[in-house]
C-alpha cells in the first residue's frame, strides 16, 4: 500500500510539480540530495559537485511553482557553508523553515522532524553534535530533556522516505488541493440512485482531520462509488457483496 502510495507520489511531482516541464524525482535520495544551486569551487568539496549544478531544480522551486511563495530567509539560488557541520546545520535550519512553512499553510506534519530530512551522512553528524550538547547542558545544571532519536542506518532510511512522502503529500493537500472545485456539490446528492449513500458534511467545521477539499473528493467517491456499485452488482445488497 505504501509503496504504490510512493509511486503515486512521485509521479505526480516528475509531471506537474516543477515549472518548464517535467523533472523526474526520486524519493528522498533527489530531494535530500538537491538543495542548492550555488557551484562550489574548493577542490576539497567535489564530493557535493554533482549536487549544485546551476540548472539543478531543488524543492524550493517546486514550492515556488505551486505555492507562488518562497520560503523566509531562503532565496532560489541558496548557497552552503563548505564546512559539513556547518552545512548540516544549515540544512537542518532550512528543513525547520520548511515544516514551519508547511505547517503555517495548514499542513499536518507533527511526526516529521526535520532531521528526518536529511542526507543519512548529515543525519550522523546532527546526532554527534546533538549528543555533544546535550551532555554540555545537563553538565551546566540546565538539562532540558529534549527528544534526540538515534536510529540505525536502514531504519533512517525508511524514516526519511516516509518523512519526504508525508511532506509532498501535505504540499499536494495544501497547494493543489485547493484548486478543486465545489460548485456542483450539491447536484452530487440530487440522482435517486444515490440517495442511500453515506453523507459526509462539507462545512469546514464539521471534521478536525479532513478539509473541506479533501470532503469534495470524498463525496465525489462515494458518489461515483456508489454508481458503479449498482452498475457491476445490480441490485446486490452492500452485505451481500
Amino acid at each position: 500500500f505504501f509503496q504504490k502510495i510512493l509511486t503515486a507520489v512521485k509521479n505526480w511531482f516528475t509531471l506537474f510539480g516543477w515549472s518548464k516541464g517535467q523533472n523526474p524525482v526520486s524519493i528522498p535520495c533527489s530531494l535530500r540530495r538537491d538543495v542548492c544551486k550555488v557551484q562550489m569551487t574548493s577542490s576539497q568539496e567535489k564530493i557535493f559537485k554533482q549536487n549544485l549544478g546551476k540548472d539543478t531544480k531543488t524543492v524550493y522551486d517546486m514550492l515556488f511553482h505551486l505555492s507562488g511563495q518562497l520560503l523566509p530567509g531562503i532565496t532560489s539560488s541558496q548557497s552552503l557553508p563548505l564546512d559539513p557541520v556547518k552545512r548540516m546545520l544549515q540544512l537542518h535550519w532550512q528543513h525547520t523553515t520548511l515544516l514551519a512553512f508547511l505547517k503555517n499553510q495548514g499542513a499536518y506534519l507533527p511526526h516529521v522532524m526535520p532531521e528526518f530530512l536529511l542526507e543519512p551522512d548529515d543525519y550522523k553528524k546532527w546526532i554527534e553534535v546533538q549528543t555533544v550538547l546535550k551532555v554540555d547542558v545537563k553538565n551546566s545544571d540546565i538539562f532540558s530533556d529534549k527528544h534526540l532519536f538515534i536510529l540505525e542506518d536502514s531504519i533512517f532510511e525508511t524514516m526519511s522516505k516516509r518523512a519526504w512522502t508525508d511532506v509532498l503529500l501535505q504540499v499536494y493537500k495544501v497547494f493543489v488541493l485547493p484548486r478543486v472545485s465545489s460548485h456542483s456539490i450539491t447536484d452530487l446528492f440530487s440522482l435517486e440512485s444515490v440517495q442511500n449513500m453515506p453523507r459526509i458534511k462539507s462545512e469546514p467545521s464539521s471534521s478536525n482531520i479532513y478539509s473541506p477539499h479533501e470532503r469534495t473528493i470524498l463525496t465525489w467517491l462515494n458518489k461515483h462509488y456508489e454508481k458503479n456499485r449498482k452498475t457491476v452488482w445490480k441490485d446486490c445488497q452492500k452485505g451481500e457483496i
